[in-house]
């Protein structure tokens, strides 16, 4: 075997290692515009203490904070209670799949829906998609490496590295995020009894 590929594989290696850990905060949306964020969050947040808004503008504000219209006024009233929020917040519109609906009344907890409530049920799952990021990506990245066993030209292997990426990229950011999803939501669920074991709501 060509001894250069043992020199391209520790590299890839490394780079794939820096690439996962940039796409792991990519779909925890760590990447975020904090400036903005800071001051849009300010604003709203003193208009609504002043009593200043509309409800409508309520919601559509706590959706713009959260990033998504797949929220509620009480779910996000809810996370802001918590602490380190904007973690929280991050954490539960990423994994609000996976958690029981948030009850609007009584004793608020945060939890995983009976299906994945066990360990087993969500660390099967995760190695699973752990192991499908790991074979797609590698077959995106392949060219890059084999062009030597192969027999063909630089401008051949990117060629090809072009193909793959294509191919099995998407696949791969997909499987990434949805190990992202149920790793974030363990630790928001686990997290909360740090932060507030359990609030109550008048009704």
């Amino acid at each position: 075997m060509d001894i250069s590929l043992w020199v391209k594989i520790p590299a890839l290696v490394s780079a794939f290692i820096l690439l996962s850990k940039f796409l792991l905060e990519l779909a925890s949306g760590k990447h975020a515009r904090l400036k903005d964020d800071y001051r849009f969050s300010k604003e709203l947040l003193s208009d609504i203490a002043e009593g200043k808004l509309h409800p409508y503008a309520v919601e559509k504000g706590y959706q713009a904070i959260a990033g998504t219209e797949n929220i509620s006024v009480k779910e996000v009233e809810y996370i802001l209670t918590l602490e380190n929020s904007t973690k929280c917040l991050r954490d539960y519109v990423l994994s609000k799949q996976y958690l029981k609906k948030l009850e609007l009344h009584g004793a608020l907890t945060l939890e995983f829906k009976e299906k994945f409530s066990s360990s087993f049920s969500r660390n099967w799952r995760k190695s699973l998609y752990a192991s499908l990021y790991f074979m797609f990506a590698f077959i995106s990245c392949s060219p890059l490496f084999i062009d030597g066993v192969l027999g063909i030209s630089k401008v051949q292997s990117f060629l090809l590295f072009g193909t793959t990426l294509a191919m099995f990229g998407f696949p791969a950011w997909l499987s990434l995020k949805a190990f992202a999803r149920i790793k974030r939501g363990e630790e928001l669920v686990k997290g909360q009894s740090k932060y507030t074991p359990s609030i109550i709501l008048q009704t």
